[in-house]
């Protein structure tokens, strides 16, 4: 091999090798144990410099707004990758740990996150406010709450008088106009209201299947088909997806029926053994902070503490009205649900 040829090829090599590293995700920064001390915890967050966020159980303006304020706040980089809870649950898994591709994960997914807490990938985050969260999102997990979710539903307002919205889920399942009905088996939010309504009306479903009502892939196609007409009432109504299309001048609305609400909360926690695990605690704490959760109001998104605001175009729902399932209920009834689904709309 001529002195050339050598050359080139550990050129060849250093440049392949460079690629490599530049694809791959950041390492994990050593194991010296985060400081409790709060401003020490803050200036070790601010020598990191960035936090890599998975936002799966995010709104893109949810995500936009907490990249925005902790920046602000801290001078710190949010970098996030928004995705569905599955597809950011997936890239971590894909990856072990020192190797993780987010540095905190959000999910609305908390059978997943329980996993994860069981199996040891999750970091502790000791927030100091956590006795201010709602009683019914309150737990000793890994992982906090962030955002909820009443699951009500929606109707178009410009198509529709409030004064004939129903007012109860019974009132609901009768009423005239096309109904768009969410598919538990591929939406994990119409999964947790069709199960949540086995406690609370047990007859809308099996009631709501019989009138030739629409059943959609998924619960996002619901407002679509209320903006175009399609349908009249769009079951469950996401408040997340009904204040993102209030903001894009679309008039959507959401009715809360009386008595008890299916309740779905969004989860985050930092992961272990990632690159940057002062600013992921950091991140967490700010989230709950009252001043971020004031300003999540202030987007349409429900605050998970107790003394906040309800978002515009919300409504006050009552603490023991709030039905929040376990992941462990919800992954046990999941296949009575979907069969029971599918039986009710002759599937």
């Amino acid at each position: 091999m001529t002195p050339l040829t050598r050359n080139a090829l550990a050129l060849t090599i250093t440049l392949g090798l460079a690629a490599t590293a530049a694809c791959a995700p950041p390492q994990a920064a050593d194991t010296e144990p985060l400081p409790d001390d709060q401003s020490a915890l803050v200036e070790r967050a601010k020598e990191e410099g960035e936090v890599r966020l998975g936002a799966g159980g995010h709104t893109k303006p949810q995500a936009d707004l907490l990249a925005k304020e902790f920046k602000k706040k801290y001078g710190i980089e949010v970098k996030y990758v928004r995705e569905n809870s599955g597809q950011i649950a997936q890239k971590v898994e894909a990856q072990g740990e020192g190797n993780r591709p987010f540095d905190v994960v959000s999910l609305n997914d908390g059978g997943t996150m329980k996993q994860w807490a069981d199996d040891g990938l999750l970091e502790e985050a000791p927030v100091d406010n956590l006795d201010d969260v709602l009683p019914p999102l309150q737990s000793d997990a890994a992982y906090v709450p962030f955002t909820w979710y009443a699951l009500g539903f929606a109707y178009n307002s410009s198509r529709t008088e409030a004064a004939d919205v129903p007012k109860t889920w019974e009132e609901l399942s009768k009423a005239q106009g096309k109904k768009a009905v969410a598919d538990p088996s591929a939406s994990g939010a119409a999964l947790t209201f069709a199960t949540g309504m086995q406690e609370i009306e047990p007859d809308f479903v099996p009631t709501v299947g019989k009138d030739k009502s629409l059943v959609t892939d998924s619960a996002l196609a619901l407002s679509q088909l209320l903006t175009t007409g399609e349908a009249t009432w769009g079951i469950p109504g996401i408040e997340s997806d009904v204040a993102t299309a209030r903001a894009a001048g679309e008039p959507l609305a959401m009715a809360y029926p009386e008595g008890k609400i299916g309740s779905m909360p969004s989860f985050a926690a930092p992961l272990k053994g990632v690159a940057n695990p002062a600013a992921a605690r950091l991140l967490i704490q700010f989230m709950l902070s009252d001043d971020f959760q004031a300003q999540q109001v202030g987007i349409g998104s429900r605050s998970v503490l107790a003394d906040q605001e309800v978002p515009e175009g919300g409504q006050e729902i009552d603490a023991k009205d709030m039905l929040v399932l376990t992941p462990e209920s919800l992954e046990e009834s999941k296949e009575e649900v979907t069969t029971g689904f599918d039986e009710a709309f002759g599937r």
